[in-house]
Protein backbone atom coordinates (compact mmCIF):
# COMPACT_ATOMS: atom_id res chain seq x y z
CA UNK A 1 0.00 0.00 0.00
CA UNK A 2 1.12 3.59 -0.51
CA UNK A 3 0.13 7.18 0.00
CA UNK A 4 -0.73 9.01 -3.21
CA UNK A 5 -1.58 12.37 -4.71
CA UNK A 6 -3.00 13.38 -8.07
CA UNK A 7 -1.66 16.13 -10.31
CA UNK A 8 -3.09 17.39 -13.60
CA UNK A 9 -0.59 18.29 -16.32
CA UNK A 10 -0.77 21.95 -17.29
CA UNK A 11 0.75 23.83 -20.21
CA UNK A 12 3.73 25.02 -18.17
CA UNK A 13 4.65 21.36 -17.43
CA UNK A 14 5.04 20.56 -21.15
CA UNK A 15 8.26 20.63 -23.20
CA UNK A 16 8.72 21.66 -26.85
CA UNK A 17 7.64 18.18 -27.99
CA UNK A 18 4.27 18.39 -26.23
CA UNK A 19 5.24 15.88 -23.52
CA UNK A 20 5.75 16.28 -19.79
CA UNK A 21 9.08 18.07 -19.24
CA UNK A 22 11.68 16.08 -17.29
CA UNK A 23 11.95 18.78 -14.60
CA UNK A 24 8.21 18.40 -13.91
CA UNK A 25 8.73 14.74 -12.96
CA UNK A 26 11.19 15.81 -10.27
CA UNK A 27 8.80 18.47 -8.97
CA UNK A 28 5.83 16.09 -8.94
CA UNK A 29 7.81 13.42 -7.07
CA UNK A 30 9.00 16.01 -4.55
CA UNK A 31 5.42 17.20 -4.00
CA UNK A 32 4.33 13.62 -3.33
CA UNK A 33 7.14 13.09 -0.80
CA UNK A 34 6.27 16.31 1.05
CA UNK A 35 2.60 15.33 1.11
CA UNK A 36 3.45 11.94 2.60
CA UNK A 37 5.61 13.56 5.29
CA UNK A 38 2.90 16.14 6.05
CA UNK A 39 0.18 13.48 6.25
CA UNK A 40 2.16 11.71 8.97
CA UNK A 41 3.31 14.92 10.72
CA UNK A 42 6.91 13.93 10.00
CA UNK A 43 8.12 17.41 9.03
CA UNK A 44 7.07 18.99 12.32
CA UNK A 45 8.19 15.94 14.28
CA UNK A 46 11.75 16.01 12.91
CA UNK A 47 11.90 19.80 13.11
CA UNK A 48 11.13 19.68 16.84
CA UNK A 49 14.13 17.35 17.23
CA UNK A 50 16.31 19.72 15.12
CA UNK A 51 16.58 16.94 12.53
CA UNK A 52 15.81 16.81 8.82
CA UNK A 53 15.40 14.15 6.17
CA UNK A 54 17.87 14.95 3.41
CA UNK A 55 17.73 13.32 -0.01
CA UNK A 56 21.12 12.01 -1.15
CA UNK A 57 20.11 9.96 -4.18
CA UNK A 58 17.28 10.20 -6.70
CA UNK A 59 16.92 7.83 -9.64
CA UNK A 60 14.01 8.17 -12.10
CA UNK A 61 13.04 5.72 -14.85
CA UNK A 62 10.87 7.27 -17.56
CA UNK A 63 8.50 4.55 -18.79
CA UNK A 64 5.70 6.16 -20.83
CA UNK A 65 5.04 9.68 -22.15
CA UNK A 66 2.21 11.84 -20.84
CA UNK A 67 0.60 14.95 -22.22
CA UNK A 68 -1.39 18.11 -21.52
CA UNK A 69 -4.48 17.51 -19.36
CA UNK A 70 -3.46 13.99 -18.34
CA UNK A 71 -4.02 13.40 -14.63
CA UNK A 72 -1.32 11.48 -12.81
CA UNK A 73 -1.39 9.47 -9.58
CA UNK A 74 1.90 9.53 -7.71
CA UNK A 75 2.25 6.71 -5.19
CA UNK A 76 4.92 7.05 -2.50
CA UNK A 77 6.15 4.74 0.23
CA UNK A 78 9.15 4.17 2.46
CA UNK A 79 10.46 0.71 1.63
CA UNK A 80 13.44 0.14 3.90
CA UNK A 81 15.01 1.83 6.89
CA UNK A 82 18.69 1.11 7.42
CA UNK A 83 21.02 2.24 10.17
CA UNK A 84 21.83 5.56 8.53
CA UNK A 85 19.50 5.87 5.51
CA UNK A 86 16.05 5.01 4.27
CA UNK A 87 14.87 4.06 0.80
CA UNK A 88 11.68 5.41 -0.68
CA UNK A 89 9.99 4.19 -3.86
CA UNK A 90 7.57 6.14 -6.00
CA UNK A 91 5.47 5.30 -9.04
CA UNK A 92 3.61 7.66 -11.34
CA UNK A 93 0.52 6.18 -13.01
CA UNK A 94 -1.85 7.62 -15.55
CA UNK A 95 -4.91 8.14 -13.34
CA UNK A 96 -7.36 5.26 -13.35
CA UNK A 97 -5.02 2.91 -15.21
CA UNK A 98 -2.12 0.59 -14.49
CA UNK A 99 0.05 2.46 -17.02
CA UNK A 100 3.32 3.35 -15.29
CA UNK A 101 4.55 6.74 -16.49
CA UNK A 102 7.69 6.68 -14.35
CA UNK A 103 9.14 5.11 -11.24
CA UNK A 104 11.75 6.45 -8.88
CA UNK A 105 13.95 5.32 -6.02
CA UNK A 106 15.18 7.85 -3.48
CA UNK A 107 17.60 7.51 -0.59
CA UNK A 108 17.38 9.80 2.43
CA UNK A 109 19.62 10.30 5.41
CA UNK A 110 18.73 11.87 8.72
CA UNK A 111 20.74 15.03 9.43
CA UNK A 112 21.18 17.29 12.43
CA UNK A 113 20.16 20.83 11.45
CA UNK A 114 23.07 22.29 13.45
CA UNK A 115 25.64 20.03 11.81
CA UNK A 116 24.32 18.78 8.44
CA UNK A 117 25.99 15.38 8.49
CA UNK A 118 24.20 12.05 8.35
CA UNK A 119 23.45 10.55 11.74
CA UNK A 120 22.18 7.09 12.74
CA UNK A 121 18.42 6.57 12.58
CA UNK A 122 17.58 5.63 16.16
CA UNK A 123 14.85 5.88 18.80
CA UNK A 124 11.87 8.14 18.16
CA UNK A 125 13.16 9.11 14.71
CA UNK A 126 13.24 5.47 13.65
CA UNK A 127 9.77 4.86 15.09
CA UNK A 128 8.38 7.80 13.11
CA UNK A 129 9.88 6.51 9.86
CA UNK A 130 8.57 3.02 10.59
CA UNK A 131 5.04 4.49 10.59
CA UNK A 132 5.64 5.38 6.93
CA UNK A 133 6.53 1.80 6.00
CA UNK A 134 3.12 0.54 7.11
CA UNK A 135 0.98 2.54 4.69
Amino acid sequence: MSDYITIRIRGYHIDQHGQLHDRAYTEFLEEARWTLFENFNAIDFFSQLDLALTIVSNHINYRHPCYLNDTLEIHTRVMKIGTASCRMEQKIFLEGTDTVIADATNVFVLTDKKNPEAIPILGAAREKLEQLTNI
